[in-house]
């Protein structure tokens, strides 16, 4: 994979649970990560759950030992089924957004999502919780996974190819000039797609991709590319 793109750097001013930072990265290669910090840190509100079909996403999603030694798992990982009910009060605004993402993605076939956040310190999972770190603009680790189960095959595949999940879709990684890697080629599923870039200060790496009734979506920031590939890789052996 050639990672020798180098992109602007993104906006490094600090947004509420970082979802209007989605806007400001350029180009879409960071989009992933701001959308799904936001979407872990509105998940710390639920409790751990399980898809219909009783497939644990949590098992599914990235594990430690995915990563290099010395990442660790925020506590913000977790479901979203219960934040329609917490986060109305505590931020209508955000409950608003994720709403309308989450009913689009139900309408098409979603039954349930995980997110999983790892750093490289518990301070920095503070900073993503409080708003006070934009992830996008992080110049240390970061490893963002949105695990998202749909009611069958086939609306996952059409999720894959024609769906824009909570603003991020295949068009938006072919965006902007970089270099990706689709299908086989890239060591996951036919249904996949991998972008490496080298902004300014930050390496970053995003896959997503369909495998059986489930979708997956994976940014990791500042880590090598043998070991990114190895994460998605991982990740993607634990969905039978």
């Amino acid at each position: 994979m050639d990672t020798g793109h180098v992109e602007p750097p993104p906006d490094t001013a600090p947004h509420h649970l970082l979802l209007e930072a989605a806007g400001s990265l350029s180009p879409v290669i960071l989009r992933a990560a701001v959308i799904l910090v936001a979407l872990a840190v509105i998940a710390a509100c639920g409790n751990s759950s399980q898809a219909s079909q009783g497939t644990d996403l949590s098992n599914v999603a990235l594990q430690t030992k995915d990563l290099p030694a010395g990442m660790v798992r925020c506590d913000l990982s977790g479901d979203i089924a219960s934040f329609l009910d917490k986060e109305k009060s505590a931020d209508p605004a955000t409950f608003a957004r994720v709403k309308s993402d989450w009913d689009s993605a139900r309408t098409n076939g979603a039954t349930a999502a995980y997110a999983a956040l790892y750093t490289d310190t518990g301070g920095h999972c503070a900073d993503f919780l409080s708003g006070s770190a934009n992830p996008g603009a992080a110049p240390y680790k970061v490893a963002v996974n949105f695990v998202v189960q749909f009611k069958d095959e086939s609306s996952a595949a059409s999720g894959y190819s024609t769906g824009s999940f909570f603003h991020y879709s295949v068009a938006d990684l072919k965006s902007g000039g970089a270099p990706v890697v689709e299908g086989t080629a890239t060591g996951l599923t036919a249904n996949a797609i991998v972008r490496n870039a080298n902004l300014v200060s930050q390496t970053v790496f995003v896959a997503l991709w369909q495998k059986k009734t489930f979708l997956v979506i994976l940014a990791i920031l500042n880590v090598d590319a043998t070991s990114t590939q190895k994460a998605a890789v991982s990740e993607s052996s634990r969905i039978k």
